[in-house]
């Protein structure tokens, strides 16, 4: 991993999350009468085992802290170090034993629909998503928020995509770009090492990775659809390839 960078954890549920997993935080500050429910006792013990500080602070103070419309009364800061180098990434990934399962975006930028992708990535075991360097990280306060912390839990990878597909195809996964003259996703074989590449709404998949991908698929529609929302595309993509290797052959 490299590079790290400061977040702040404005979802209750995330928070909780991050901490049953291990994650270290810098600081909690919460309302001094935020440690009431039973979601925000068990963060109040958490926090308490790790030596994470607790710092009590009034609602109006709070509430300067937050950066989005969220009301929450409990606020963890941390470091985020979700940053990947591909080859490290594939060979923790190898040495886990397990298969290499990818999403590669291309222009695919709104919180919203990044949030909902990781999400969705994290609760299909994908284990790296890969975009083009970001003027802005993809990881944020906002992305976590939305994704209740899967944007911290799935390995991100910010390298030049045409980089990366040569890397993938190195290493034997296939690539398969959402395009609507590609096959029908459900009539493709998808088990074993892949990488789905979706593109945003408005642009596409730009035709520099279309040329270097090994194919494509399509989600059938009724006449009058243009496309689905990039994120609803990959639920639909990730749960196939999920029941076709779940599925005996």
């Amino acid at each position: 991993m490299a590079k790290s960078k400061f977040i702040q954890i404005e979802s209750k549920n995330a928070l909780l999350e991050l901490l049953k997993e291990g994650r270290d935080f810098e600081t909690i500050y919460a309302v001094g009468s935020a440690f009431k429910d039973e979601k925000s006792k068990e963060i109040y013990m958490l926090a308490g085992q790790k030596r994470i500080p607790i710092i009590k602070v009034s609602r109006k103070a709070i509430n300067r802290r937050l950066r989005s419309s969220s009301s929450e009364s409990i606020i963890g800061v941390m470091y985020s170090q979700n940053s990947w180098n591909l080859e490290e990434l594939l060979d923790t990934i190898y040495k886990d034993k397990k298969q290499p399962f990818f999403l590669i975006l291309d222009n695919v930028k709104y919180a919203q629909n990044v949030a909902a992708i990781m999400r969705t990535a994290f609760a299909v075991g994908v284990n790296g998503i890969i975009v083009n360097p970001q003027e802005k990280s993809l990881i944020s306060d906002e992305t976590i928020r939305i994704s209740m912390g899967a944007a911290e839990r799935v390995p991100l990878v910010e390298m030049n995509l045409f980089s990366a597909l040569k890397v993938l195809k190195e290493n034997d996964i296939k690539t398969y770009a959402i395009h609507m003259e590609g096959n029908t996703y459900y009539e493709q074989n998808l088990r074993g090492p892949i990488a789905f590449v979706l593109g945003a709404e408005d642009v596409g998949i730009s035709t520099g990775i279309m040329e270097r991908v090994d194919g494509s698929l399509s989600i059938p529609m009724r006449e009058g659809i243009g496309s689905l929302n990039v994120s609803a595309t990959a639920a639909i993509l990730l749960y196939e390839k999920l029941r076709q290797e779940v599925t005996p052959t």
